[in-house]
C-alpha cells in the first residue's frame, strides 16, 4: 500500500472477486464471478457509507491491462482502515484528481514487480475461478457461528474448491 507524497494511502483489493467454489452458481463459459454494487446504488462512497453488493459475472481477463478493470483502489483511513470509492484500477482516480507528484508516485509505484505480481495472481483467480464454477452446484452452503448481542448472526461459508484438497 502506498503513502503518496500528499499523505494519500492507498491499496489495490480484488476481495470483491469470489473465491473458486462448486457451491455456487455455474458463470457462463469463460466467467467468473465479483460482487459489484448494486444498481439502485452506485458509486462513489464515502468512508462512511453503506453499500449493497450484488453478484455479476465478466470474461476472464487475459492480461493485466484488463484485470486493472476489476481491481479495486481503496482509500487508507487514519485509524487503518479502508474503504472504497467505487473506483477500479483502470480508472483510477476517477472521482477526485491527484496532484502532479501523487499522479508521479502512483505511476511510479504501479511499475513495481509487487503490483505486476499482484494482479498476475489476480488473473490466476479469476481463472481458477471459472474452470470451478463449470462443476457449481447451484447451491450456497453457510456454517452459522455465533449469535451476537444485538442478535445478529455471524457466520463463514466453506468454500469447496477441489483444487485444495
Amino acid at each position: 500500500m502506498p503513502t503518496l507524497p500528499s499523505g494519500l494511502k492507498l491499496a489495490l483489493l480484488v476481495d470483491h472477486i469470489m473465491e473458486p467454489d462448486t457451491n455456487w452458481f455455474k458463470a457462463p463459459e469463460g466467467e467468473f464471478w465479483l460482487w459489484v454494487p448494486a444498481q439502485e446504488n452506485p458509486p462513489p462512497f464515502s468512508s462512511g457509507d453503506v453499500w449493497e453488493g450484488v453478484p455479476s459475472t465478466a470474461p476472464v481477463p487475459t492480461s493485466r491491462e484488463t484485470m486493472a478493470k476489476y481491481v479495486r483502489v481503496c482509500i487508507g483511513l487514519d485509524n487503518g482502515m479502508m474503504f472504497w470509492r467505487g473506483e477500479m484500477l483502470a480508472d483510477f482516480p476517477e472521482y477526485e484528481s491527484l496532484s502532479e507528484e501523487d499522479s508521479a508516485a502512483w505511476r511510479k509505484w504501479l511499475e513495481t514487480p509487487p503490483v505486476g505480481e499482484y494482479l498476475d495472481r489476480a488473473i490466476i483467480k479469476c481463472k481458477l475461478q471459472a474452470e470451478i464454477n463449470r462443476e457449481a452446484t447451484g447451491y450456497v452452503t453457510s456454517t452459522v457461528e455465533n449469535e451476537l448481542d444485538d442478535g445478529s448472526i455471524v457466520g463463514y461459508k466453506p468454500i469447496d474448491n477441489p483444487h485444495q484438497k
